[in-house]
């Protein structure tokens, strides 16, 4: 995203990413959090001013979730450290230190194997990948995925054939919902359908 010439299309990114680290959706180290939040600060706020920003400045400002006093105690210290940065600036290095993040990019969803173990499906660029208990455990790549599709609640992955191999192999997941196994399927055909045409 840091890549990204428009200026407005890159302020859309940045609020996007503000919005998916608040509901939680995108999960962040608290440190790389406070690093966020102190360039969000910088970009609304602008340079830290001490006979302007008192001790409590960022009581009410919605910067990451779980945020307590002395979290806005550590962003405060950043943010000073931002001192001469444009809103576009701070935007930019908001962006830049995002997607370095382990889990920018992936769309999680939640699904079973076959023997009931939680697990979550994340579409990514380059593929899917599996995740247990917030461990990676397995990926696939587009280029090794045959087929994807899903019937009721169930979600099947059909992979290439190895060497070696007489049949192809057939994984599938047990998906919460109907609604939630199309969803799924449904950013699985988009991810491969656009980054296929981009590569």
């Amino acid at each position: 995203p840091s890549k990204l010439q428009e200026e407005y299309t890159r302020y859309h990114f940045y609020l996007q990413i503000r919005k998916d680290i608040l509901s939680g959706k995108l999960l962040v180290p608290p440190s790389t959090a406070c690093l966020l939040a102190s360039y969000t600060v910088q970009s609304e706020l602008g340079d830290y001013h001490p006979d302007e920003h008192g001790p409590k400045y960022l009581v009410g400002m919605a910067l990451m979730p779980g945020q307590t006093e002395e979290i806005e105690k550590k962003i405060s210290e950043l943010h000073k450290l931002h001192k001469g940065q444009t809103p576009a600036d701070a935007e930019f290095n908001f962006l830049d230190h995002a997607k370095r993040l382990d889990m920018y990019g992936v769309d999680l969803h939640r699904a079973r194997d076959s023997s009931g173990k939680e697990l979550q499906l994340g579409v990514t660029s380059n593929g899917l990948v599996i995740f247990q208990n917030g461990i990676k455990i397995n990926s696939f790549s587009w280029g090794k995925i045959v087929k994807i599709s899903f019937k009721r609640k169930q979600f099947f992955i059909q992979l290439k054939r190895e060497q070696g191999e007489s049949y192809d192999t057939l994984l599938g997941f047990n998906i919460v919902t109907y609604r939630s196994c199309k969803v799924l399927w449904k950013s699985c055909i988009e991810h491969h359908t656009f980054f296929r045409l981009h590569s």
